[in-house]
């Protein structure tokens, strides 16, 4: 979605399809399927066919394919044949992982062939992160064109001016948005959050869907209040009455693949106006070193003393300062260009 409302914006009278699993944008966030023409669903069980059917039809120039499973790219790769180049947006490398990916289908047996063949078959990859593109480039040989495409927020949804906000002078203010599991995942925050309830921190989680051992948690830990699921443009409005957004996770079963990971809702903290809590994880922690926007905790108890360093008032300010640089307005153009240098590579082939 956030492609498509950038793509939109910068390249009118572009032409989108949607071929997909599982549910459309609109049924997950409530908006989305309005910024395509056609949408297409692959059945599980053998989506080939209608693969073959849309790209029969809609006649793209390229085909933009989202991993995970890696086995729709390679499916992509297999419909093309060559006639239409593939792109392969990597945001999450099975091969990192310790847990499979949580997306309501069954994982394939030859996750690895998979990831090797998307990476090293497509005409052109994303990374969401250097750290992944290294990872990526120690296991296999990458195309020529490559980009770094981060998990960045929509301009268009932030507020248009951020309060101050305020000193440093009370129990922070924490936030935490997005995903959670009881699983033992990296998802399964709930001894972070109790630590943060133990530290004296007052949190507030949102959590993406319906979350019954959340409830459950936040009467029992001091601070958190559970609150109710919103779309995405409500909460980054709800954001900024925070000082701080929580990007800290598990790493028990996942600390490789979170090394590599700087998820949505980090660039959505500073889009919105929040300073970052970066947990021991490295693409994370890097972006906050590097742009100076949070700071970088092993345990919740850490947090307080590391902002009072810091101080927040200086925090915000620079976030303030710096928020539409972790947009896809600001960037979208590199994806245009990436567009433009593959197709012009597969017309002149």
């Amino acid at each position: 979605m956030k492609y498509a409302i950038g793509l939109r914006a910068r390249v009118p009278g572009v032409r989108l399809g949607f071929a997909y699993q599982g549910r459309t944008l609109t049924s997950w966030y409530g908006a989305g399927d309005e910024l395509f023409e056609r949408w297409w669903r692959l059945p599980a069980a053998d989506p080939r066919e209608a693969l073959s059917a849309a790209v029969a039809e809609f006649r793209p120039d390229l085909i933009h394919s989202h991993n995970l499973p890696d086995v729709l790219t390679v499916l992509a790769l297999d419909v093309a044949d060559g006639r239409v180049p593939v792109i392969h947006d990597v945001h999450d490398m099975q091969s990192l992982r310790a847990t499979p990916y949580e997306d309501g289908f069954d994982d394939p047996e030859d996750q690895d062939v998979l990831e090797r063949d998307a990476v090293e078959g497509c005409a052109g990859l994303i990374a969401v992160s250097e750290e992944m593109r290294d990872e990526l480039a120690a296991r296999y040989t990458l195309p020529a064109r490559t980009l770094l495409f981060a998990n960045y927020a929509l301009a268009r949804d932030t507020a248009h001016a951020i309060a101050p906000g305020r000193s440093h002078d009370g129990p922070l203010r924490v936030v935490y948005q997005g995903s959670l599991s009881a699983n033992g995942s990296h998802y399964d925050l709930r001894d972070h959050f109790r630590a943060a309830g133990e530290a004296g921190l007052l949190l507030d989680v949102y959590p993406n869907r319906d979350a019954p051992a959340y409830r459950e948690l936040a009467e029992t830990v001091p601070g958190m209040r559970l609150m109710p699921s919103l779309a995405p443009a409500d909460l980054m409005r709800a954001l900024p009455a925070h000082d701080v957004g929580w990007a800290a996770f598990n790493p028990l079963l996942n600390a490789a693949h979170m090394d590599t990971a700087l998820p949505n809702k980090a660039y959505e903290y500073l889009a919105s106006g929040l300073p970052i809590a970066a947990g021991p994880h490295a693409a994370l922690r890097r972006l906050v070193r590097e742009h100076g926007v949070g700071v970088a905790i092993d345990h919740a108890s850490e947090l307080e003393s590391r902002v009072e360093e810091a101080g927040l008032a200086r925090l915000r300010e620079r976030v303030r300062d710096r928020r539409r640089l972790f947009t896809v307005e600001a960037h979208i153009g590199s994806l245009v260009e990436l567009y433009a240098e593959v197709a012009a590579a597969a017309v002149a082939a």
